[in-house]
């Protein structure tokens, strides 16, 4: 299975929880459906389109913490445009303009990412478009204001291991046979998060997922098919 390997990273991230809309808070990972937007905005493809043109039903996703987890919280100013402005957004002499929300943010995240399923011409342009640092779109981690740095890895395929006991950098999607060794003294994220979601914004698939907050490879004992190997080491799709 062909699979690319980039590194995204930033200075901020906000991969925002549905359930927190008056005081977002992130995601300690970008979920495959905002790879999947990556991918759209390296190949310049529509919001409304990229979805089926990368097949996203096929795609596989796997997301690799390279930098311990840090979060940021803040109040940020934001204009109220319900009533404090007109239509065109300039501010009513009589009404308050602003309003503070507060914000918990990813601080300095970098993530290695594995992607697998693309078709080949998808495939091709990516690898390329990330080889020379380029990018019909501007790449964001979550808000458009949380711009992102790529860095191209490489190209490996991606092989099917068997059952047993390995070190694992990627997240771990749990599954029925796994079993995790959790460490005293870690820190672990234990979550459920969208795993594939279609164009009109329906997730079709959940999955509960785990991560270690220091970034340093997970012990677990897995089962047949959970697992690949690729020249980064043992990954575990979500």
């Amino acid at each position: 299975m062909r699979t690319l390997v980039f590194e995204v990273s930033g200075e901020y991230a906000l991969f925002k929880k549905p359930y927190s809309p008056m005081s977002p808070v992130s995601y300690p990972l970008p979920p495959p459906p905002a790879v999947l937007g990556m991918l759209g905005a390296i190949l310049g493809l529509d919001k409304n389109a990229y979805h089926h043109t990368l097949q996203w039903a096929q795609v596989r996703v796997a997301v690799s913490p390279a930098a311990p987890l840090r979060f940021f919280r803040a109040a940020l100013n934001l204009l109220q445009t319900k009533d404090g402005t007109d239509r065109y957004f300039r501010p009513r002499a009589d009404k308050n303009t602003h309003t503070q929300v507060p914000f918990t943010f990813l601080r300095e995240p970098r993530f290695r990412i594995l992607v697998a399923g693309l078709a080949s011409p998808h495939a091709d342009a990516i690898a390329t478009a990330l080889q020379n640092g380029t990018s019909r779109y501007t790449v964001t981690l979550g808000l458009a204001n949380c711009l992102a740095d790529l860095r191209w890895i490489g190209e490996w395929n991606a092989e099917a291991i068997s059952a047993g006991d390995y070190a694992v950098n990627t997240v771990l999607p749990l599954c029925e046979g796994m079993h995790l060794h959790y460490e005293a003294g870690r820190r672990y994220h234990r979550l459920r998060i969208p795993a594939s979601m279609d164009p009109q914004r329906v997730v079709h698939r959940y999955q509960e997922i785990v991560l270690a907050e220091d970034a340093q490879p997970m012990r677990v004992r897995v089962p047949d098919g959970v697992l690949y190997h690729v020249n980064t080491g043992p990954v575990a799709f979500l």
